[in-house]
């Protein structure tokens, strides 16, 4: 037995060696990517199935700092930063819309002072998020053109993990995410503005039935948004087939990318169907257990482009227990009313 166990311990030492002698016999190096490798696999996937996404967007902001630290020592961040800098940019997100929202009320109100203070707000965290996704999207197109050996937008590849394909489709979310930030801030943060175009062929990249109908919803929102890229296209067509596509797999990101590119095209009828679609799924619908997270986010979007319509409309944000309503609607008798209470 103290033989074998020898055997073994010497068998894991020549293993280890050599792993060492591959981080180019820098030990803190590999130990430091061991660590990440770690974090990855044990402690992101409890993350995604969680459906908090403030807490996410809190860790995000809390821990970035710790783990690119460790660039220092050798470590590859590039993957888990671009899944870091991207939930971080949701916090500077949040505090923008709010801001936003301030803007609207002060407005409707007539104080412009207010209205100003808040629109200079607003286009600070808009500033800021830009950045922190910037951050993301240059990491991801760093770390993937390198170890897949491609040009983003120009090749395709075979991933080698569902973890690496999943980062991947992030990573080119927040990239258009980075865009449409700076645009808000009046293009502070110098986002280039062929991310669009090379987002849209990169998506092409990804399988639409595994992950969704994400990729295919999110090329129809820039042929929405490029000049021309529309031609010959059924882009709201798309969008349906993507919605039903996530909704049967327990995904909603496509209802919030069919509600943006709405807003994108200030179709109001269609952003109010998108809302509702959201919120009147299937009675057996149920989220993607694996991915909490993402279907959550797409919550959060929704969620703050009703608050954004409620607010010009009714000077107030969507009431309680009324997401997927609206002030001017004729209310439904078999359904209670929204109260006065709610508005005030």
């Amino acid at each position: 037995m103290r033989g074998s166990r020898l055997l073994r311990q010497g068998f894991a030492g020549i293993v280890i060696g050599s792993s060492v002698l591959l981080s180019a016999c820098d030990p803190i190096a590999f130990v430091s990517n061991q660590a990440l490798r770690f974090v990855e696999k044990k402690l992101v996937p409890p993350m995604l199935k969680d459906n908090d996404v403030v807490m996410a967007c809190n860790s995000g902001v809390a821990t970035a700092p710790l783990i690119m630290a460790t660039e220092n020592l050798g470590a590859n961040t590039d993957q888990l930063g671009t899944l870091l800098y991207t939930t971080a940019g949701l916090c500077a997100e949040i505090e923008a819309n709010e801001h936003e929202l301030r803007y609207l009320r002060a407005s409707k109100a007539g104080n412009v002072e207010e209205a100003q203070d808040a629109r200079i707000a607003q286009k600070r965290f808009a500033e800021l998020a830009s950045r922190r996704q910037l951050n993301a999207y240059e990491r991801f197109v760093r770390y993937y053109e390198k170890r897949y050996e491609i040009k983003i937008g120009e090749e395709c590849t075979d991933f080698y993990k569902d973890f690496d394909e999943f980062v991947y489709m992030l990573g080119l979310i927040t990239g258009l995410q980075a865009l449409l930030n700076d645009i808000t801030a009046q293009q502070v943060v110098g986002v280039p503005m062929d991310v669009a175009a090379k987002a849209e062929r990169a998506f092409s990249c990804l399988d639409n039935d595994k992950w969704w109908g994400v990729p295919v919803a999110a090329r129809a929102v820039i042929w929405n948004v490029l000049p021309g890229a529309d031609e010959g296209k059924d882009v709201w067509g798309t969008f349906e087939a993507s919605m039903a596509k996530g909704e049967a797999v327990g995904m909603r990101l496509p209802h919030a990318m069919y509600a943006l590119s709405a807003l994108g095209k200030d179709d109001q009828p269609r952003l109010r169907d998108a809302i509702r679609r959201y919120v009147n799924v299937k009675e057996d619908f149920k989220v993607n257990p694996d991915y909490r997270l993402a279907d959550a986010m797409a919550g959060m979007i929704i969620q703050v482009l009703s608050d954004r319509l409620w607010t010009e409309g009714a000077g107030t944000r969507t009431p309680i227990g009324s997401l997927g309503k609206f002030w001017d609607e004729k209310a439904d008798k078999s359904e209670s009313a929204v109260e006065i209470d709610d508005l005030l």
